[in-house]
C-alpha cells in the first residue's frame, strides 16, 4: 500500500475527478496523476488533506508487520486465474462465474467483486460461502437474471442452476455503481473466457466501506496481494514460495467450502 493508492480511493470514494480533487487542494491535476501512478510520493500531510478534501478521516494504526500470507500469494500469483479460483473454491463456484463470463461477451454488463474478485486476482483466503458477487447496472438486473436462469433464493441472492449463489450489488460500498468501477475493471482470462473483475484497489475500497464483519479481513488480504506485487515489482520479495505440498497443507486447515 502506497499514499497513493489512499489518495486515488479517497478521491473514488469521494466521488471526484482529478481535476476536481486538485481545485479543492489548490494543486495541479498532474500532481494528482503523478501521486496516483506512484511517480511522486505524497507526504503524510499530503494525504490527510486529500482525506479532508472529500469528507473522510485518515485513520492510521501501527500495528508488527506480518507477511505470513505472502508465501501463499506469490504461488498464487504464479498460478493463472482459473487455478487460483478452483484452489480455494467449489467447482459450481467456478461454473457460474464462467456463465457471468459468456453473458459478458454477448455485452451484458457485469463485473466480478467480492471473495471470488479477491481469488482471481491471487488472495489467499478460501472462500467463505458458495456465492460469486456481482455489480451490474439496475436496469440490467431482471436481464441477467432472466438469462442466467437464476431464482430467487430462500434466504436472499438467487439460485443458479449450477448449484452456486449469485448475489447482485447495484453499488457497492464507497462506490458509485457500475460505471464507478468499470472505470478500474480488469478482463481476467478464466480458461479462454475473459470475466471483468474488479480492480484491486476499488475491492479495497469497497471493504474499506464495508460494515460486513469480513470486510476487515478482506482489507487485509487485498492489502497483502498489493505489497507483493509492489515487493515483486521492485526485486525484492526475498521470500521463496512453500512448495506445492506444503500449500496443500496449509490450504486443508483453513475453512472449506461446503
Amino acid at each position: 500500500m502506497t499514499g497513493g493508492n489512499v489518495i486515488y480511493m479517497a478521491r473514488r470514494r469521494g466521488r471526484m475527478t482529478q481535476r476536481e480533487l486538485a481545485s479543492r487542494l489548490g494543486c495541479r491535476q498532474a500532481t494528482i496523476a503523478r501521486w496516483e501512478r506512484g511517480d511522486r510520493l505524497p507526504s503524510y500531510e499530503d494525504v490527510q488533506a486529500v482525506a479532508d478534501a472529500c469528507g473522510l478521516q485518515l485513520d492510521a494504526h501501527l500495528l508488527p508487520e506480518d507477511r505470513s500470507w505472502w508465501p501463499q500469494i506469490a504461488v498464487q500469483l504464479e498460478r493463472a486465474p482459473g487455478e487460483r479460483l478452483r484452489s480455494l473454491a467449489s467447482a459450481q463456484l467456478k461454473a457460474a462465474v464462467t456463465s457471468l463470463a459468456t453473458l459478458v461477451q454477448n455485452g451484458v454488463p457485469v463485473i466480478v467483486i467480492g471473495e471470488v474478485a479477491g481469488a482471481l486476482h491471487g488472495w489467499p483466503l478460501v472462500l467463505s460461502a458458495n456465492e460469486v458477487e456481482a455489480c451490474t447496472r439496475p436496469e440490467e438486473l431482471q436481464g441477467l437474471l432472466e438469462k442466467l436462469h437464476a431464482r430467487k433464493g430462500s434466504e436472499g441472492g438467487y439460485e443458479l442452476p449450477c448449484g452456486a449463489r449469485l448475489v447482485v450489488n447495484a453499488a457497492p460500498a464507497g462506490t458509485a455503481g457500475y460505471d464507478d468501477l468499470a472505470r478500474g475493471a480488469k478482463k481476467v482470462d478464466l480458461d479462454g473466457a475473459a470475466v471483468p473483475v474488479a480492480g484491486l484497489l476499488d475491492l479495497l475500497r469497497i471493504a474499506d466501506s464495508s460494515p460486513d464483519p469480513d470486510s476487515r479481513r478482506h482489507a487485509l488480504a487485498y492489502r497483502a496481494v498489493l505489497d507483493v506485487l509492489r515487493a515483486q515489482h521492485r526485486g525484492r520479495f526475498a521470500e521463496r514460495p512453500r512448495d506445492e505440498d506444503e500449500i496443500r497443507q496449509w490450504l486443508a486447515k483453513q475453512t472449506q467450502v461446503a
